[in-house]
Formats: C-alpha cells, structure tokens, sequence
C-alpha cells in the first residue's frame, strides 16, 4: 500500500483487478464491473475528454445519475490529472441553480451530464452561453476506442474539489490533495479493523463524500468487492437494499438516520429467509445520529439476525476527506442524557444530574490516525473535558482550504485549525455533537441553509423579502429536522390557504421538500441589528402557539375539498393520490406539489401511476404537467 501516492495508483495494485463492483440499478439490473475493466473503461472516457480539448488540471463538472457513468468519469479524470467536481444531479430547480452557480466559479467549465438535464438546464436564462465544445452528453458516447494519455499526478496535486452540500447559493468548494484523500483513506481501514475478508453496499449518492470515499474508494483500496446501489432504487425500493446484503453477504453498510427511517415506514415486514448475520458494521453519519432509530431498526431486524452492536456512529465531513472520528467496532451505541438547558457554549455537561428535559447524545468515538481535534470557547481557548464548545480540526487529511474563496478561508481557519461549525464535547469516551453553531437543517437526507430556502419562497412563491423565515423542530425521535415556514401575515386565516399551497408547491417543485408547517405570523422578530431570530418561532411552534390558528387553516383546506372528477384515467390519478394523501380532499385541478409531494412522495406517486399506466409517464413528466386534469390528458392522448 506504500506504493499508493495518488489515487490512480490505487487501479494499479495487483488486487484491484480481482475485485470489482456491481451496480444495483432499476429494473432488476445488476451489471459488474471489475476493477481491471473500470481501469479500460475510464481510459477510453479520458480519450474522448482530452479529444475535446481537456488538458491536466482542468476541472470536469460530473452531474450525472447514472452511478456507472459517474465513476468511469472520476477515474478517467484521475488518470489523466483532471478535476472532478462532483455534484448532486436531478430535475429540481434548486439541482440546476447549483450546478450554475459551481460552473460560474470556473473560467472554462467542463461539464459531464445527461441529455435531460442538460435541457432543462438550457430553459434557464444564464445558461444560454454554455459551449457545446465544454459539454460531454452521456447519451453521445457509443464508443471509447482510444485511449486517453495517462498523467502522471503528485500527491500534493488536487485529486478532488467537493462542493458543499448545504449552501445553494454560495456553495464551497473543498479542495483536497491526492495526499489529503489517501491519508483519510488509509485512517478509515485502520480505524474499521478492514480486512479482505469485508464487502461493501452503500446506496449513498457518489456525490457525497461517505458515498464516494467510505464506500467506493475505501473498498477499492482495500481491494474488496462493492455493491452500489442507485439512490433513486433505494427511495423507490427501500427492502433491496438489506435483501441484496443478504444476497451478495455484504458486511459493511452505512445509511443517515433518513435511511432507516425510510426504510422502517416503508417495509412492514422485511421477509422471513432474510439474513444479515454477515453484516459486521453499518456505518451511520451525514447528519446527527439518532439513538431511539437505530434502536427501533435493530429490534426490527434482530429476527434477520442483525446485531445491535453492529452500528457505527461516525462524524466527518467533506473538509476532513470524509472521517474526522470513528469508535472501536463492535461496541454499539453508547450515549449521553445531555440537560437541554446545558448544550450551549462555555457549559459543563454533568452525567446524570436528573434533569427533567435531557436530549440523548451518541458517542462518535475519537479521532482517526493522522486527524487532530479540540473543544475551543468563542475566543479559542481549549476547554476542559465534558464542556461544550467549537469543533476543530487540523490534520494531514484536512483541506488547504477552500476554492478560489480567501474569506471562506478566512473565516473557516484559525492559526491552522479549521473551525467545523459544530458544536460538541469531548469526554475519556469520545465525542459527542451537540448542535451547529450555525443554521443549517437536516431535511430528507440532506443539509440546507435557512436563507436559500428564503430566498427561493421570494423567487418561487412571490412570499416578499423580510417576511419569511424558514426554521425546523426536531422530531420525537430526534431523528430529523421537522421544516417550518413562517410568513408574515396580518389579514384572517381563511385567505392564508392560497400562500400555503404557493409556499407547497414551490418548495417540492424547486427543492423536492416539504413543509411540516406553513404558519402565519404577525412579525418576523430581529436582533438590534436587523438578523433574523429564527430560532424564537420555532421554540414558539414547539410552545404550542400556533396550534389554533392551524387548526383553523386546515378547517378552511378540507372544506374546499373536491372529489369528483370526469374521466377515468382522472379518476385513478385521483385514487392514486388519495392513496398517498388518505387525510386530504383531492380535486380534478389539485395540484401534486401543493398537496405536499415532496422527492419521496413523488417517487411514490410515479411508481402507482406506472403500475396503472405501465411505461407512459416519467417523473419528470409529473414536472410538466403538476395538476391532476393536466396529467390525465396527458396520458389519454398518448
């Protein structure tokens, strides 16, 4: 392993070829690509990227689904010295403004993508003067018969430029060194206890960074089979994600709170024959990790034969390469009842004090090999054990810094350790995260930033600037943030019922969320400085002041309830979505994505219509054509 320096030494062991990875994909496809292959495949891909002028260094925008396409993009872009840029890609609104605000970072951007996307990308206005040289369609590649001219990378070279996932407006751009990533890399297996005899699953987006490092190129190193299962396969079809650990004997897995969950309400009851006694660790981070959900996944899996003591709270983030801290495997869960009135900076957890109102905090472990961490006060002084202050981190696996961005640097650096924006505790067991020292949620699975979400309402939802503010609850479970959008508004509640359904459908037809509450307010309160105090409305919400004027809106919405309709393919459209919706009223003119669909629900509401309507709508067409009576024509005049 010393003789790998940069990533594409990695394709170069003699293990990589005698392993490879297989591709979950819809429609029972399951196509293997060795290692060996992966290595031709990716050359021939360089090939046709350097016949369109792309030379060492230059970056290379992979905004793709399709997971085998992603990889032999990134591969042919470490051979041959480019830059991937790795992004999440899909239809929503929110998906193209990233990608444009990214690609605007740039001089000449290069841009890997699929035909559809790149559409609906030209229907924007400043998309207008993207080149057609800079685009690579992956519809247009039939064959990669030359291959491309091998570069040879230094370990200090960037390997790879992650976007942040949180921020559409201002995205960050980490940059990481091929020295950065290996360092992480080798840190993971040590930490994990990997050995040849593991095998991997993740249904992670390759975007991300615990997709694309802890469970593609970790695996690689280590040269052990993976199994990479589409994202939109797993939210479509959340039971093939434990029945093919069970068929291929995969013993590492990994999931957010969000996949569990998902899982949990979707599968009833996993089938009798499964069995996931192989399965040794399942990794879970990405966003804050959630005792009661983990334990309630366990004891629905125990007749499966999954030990409890198989997860595997982790924390990192895409700064640090991925891992920042991981626990010694096999030891389970081990929490904190941390006093909720003690988690802010400068204080002093006690164990066990008998508070009344405590929030369980789950042990992440301690910081891998090569990775140094500290608990510092809002003026950088180190403090004590078991008291909460600002994560830091500093390390052979942390970024230089951020791309093209000196006050990111700026503000994210303090005398060479980088500040996380996390707030936590060490003690002799470890870490323990106790929040964000800034706002951001975590909804669906993914991280976002309060303002973007404002921002779009006004842009969307014609909701005016300074009176929305977007905030969230955390649920019962502590396993997700509930989002809340409050609007100013000052006339009767029965007239609110329209700006509910705007701020609805704007944020699933541009974000693929939804609101747990759209809620009217009277003002929107404000530091002395004009800041918005987010955090008052939704200690307001949990208070329970806003209950009766809910109440009353949603009186007013079921009582403009229709249901009739007049043809039948309307009508089943119409039972479809009662199905989905079984405490709404639907109407012939209902809009999907006011109902509330957000990305999963829409998914839900594609598979039922495909079952009725076999092969005749894709759920982009459900974009297209949002209402009810419009999709029904649709359909019948195909």
């Amino acid at each position: 392993m010393n003789s790998v320096k940069v990533l594409a030494d990695i394709l170069r062991q003699p293990s990589a070829g005698e392993a490879g990875i297989r591709f979950l994909q819809s429609g029972d496809r399951e196509p293997l690509v060795s290692y060996a292959d992966l290595t031709t495949r990716a050359s021939g891909l360089l090939g046709r990227f350097q016949q369109q002028g792309l030379r060492p260094g230059d970056p290379v925008i992979l905004f793709v689904r399709n997971s085998t396409a992603f990889i032999d993009a990134f591969w042919a872009c470490q051979l041959g010295g480019l830059v991937p840029v790795p992004l999440s890609a899909g239809v929503y609104a929110e998906y193209l403004r990233k990608l444009l605000s990214v690609m605007s970072r740039f001089p000449a951007p290069f841009l890997f993508t699929e035909r559809d996307l790149l559409q609906r990308l030209y229907k924007m206005n400043s998309s207008k003067d993207i080149s057609a040289q800079r685009v690579c369609l992956l519809e247009d590649i039939k064959q990669l018969d030359e291959k491309g001219e091998l570069y040879p990378a230094q370990p200090e070279d960037t390997a790879l430029i992650q976007f942040s996932s949180g921020s559409t407006s201002e995205p960050k751009g980490v940059v990481l060194s091929h020295a950065n990533l290996l360092a992480n890399i080798r840190a993971i297996s040590s930490a994990a206890g990997i050995t040849a005899h593991d095998s991997t699953l993740s249904w992670m987006p390759l975007s991300h960074d615990m997709g694309l490092v802890g469970f593609h190129l970790v695996p690689l190193f280590n040269g052990l089979n993976q199994v990479l299962m589409d994202t939109e396969l797993f939210i479509r079809h959340p039971a093939r994600w434990l029945d093919s650990a069970h068929q291929h004997r995969s013993s590492l897995l990994c999931s957010p709170n969000f996949g569990y969950q998902h899982y949990l309400k979707s599968v009833s009851q996993p089938d009798e024959s499964l069995d996931l006694s192989a399965v040794r660790l399942i990794f879970n981070g990405a966003e804050p990790v959630s005792a009661p959900v983990c334990r309630e996944f366990a004891q629905r899996l125990a007749p499966a034969g999954l030990n409890a003591d198989v997860f595997y709270p982790v924390y990192g983030l895409a700064e640090a390469g991925l891992a920042v801290t991981f626990p010694v495997p096999g030891r389970g869960l081990q929490t904190l009842d941390a006093p909720a009135h003690k988690i802010s900076v400068g204080d002093r957890v006690i164990p066990d004090d008998n508070s009344e109102h405590c929030i369980e905090l789950v042990c992440l472990g301690h910081p891998v090999d090569g990775c140094e961490l500290r608990i510092v006060d809002g003026k950088g002084s180190v403090l004590s054990d078991n008291s909460v202050g600002h994560v830091q981190i500093r390390g052979v696996n942390v970024t230089r810094g951020y791309y093209q961005c000196r006050e990111c640097d700026e503000a994210a650096f303090d005398n060479g350790w980088l500040d996380t924006g996390d707030l936590g505790l060490m003690s002799e067991r470890g870490l323990f995260i106790a929040g964000r020292a800034r706002d951001i949620l975590f909804v669906s699975g993914q991280n976002w930033y309060p303002q973007d979400i404002e921002q779009m309402l006004q842009q969307a939802a014609s909701v005016q600037a300074g009176k929305v503010a977007v905030s969230a609850v955390r649920d019962p479970a502590n396993a997700e943030d509930l989002l809340l959008v409050f609007v100013r508004f000052r006339r009767q509640p029965e007239v609110f019922v329209d700006c509910i359904q705007q701020v609805q459908s704007a944020l699933a037809q541009q974000t693929g969320l939804h609101a747990h509450a759209v809620i009217p307010v009277n003002s929107i309160p404000r530091t002395t400085s004009g800041k918005l105090q987010r955090y008052r409305l939704a200690e307001a919400f949990e208070r329970g002041e806003y209950s009766d004027v809910l109440a009353t809106i949603q009186s007013f919405m079921a009582d403009a309830g229709m249901t009739s309709v007049g043809n039948n393919v309307g009508q089943q459209l119409i039972d479809v979505c009662r199905q989905v919706f079984p405490d709404r009223d639907i109407k012939p003119d209902q809009n999907l994505f006011e109902l509330g669909a957000d990305s999963l629900m829409l998914v839900k509401i594609h598979e039922e219509i495909d079952a009725r309507f076999p092969g005749k709508v894709e759920v982009t067409d459900l974009f297209d054509y949002p209402t009810i009576s419009s999709l029904a024509g649709y359909i019948s005049h195909l």
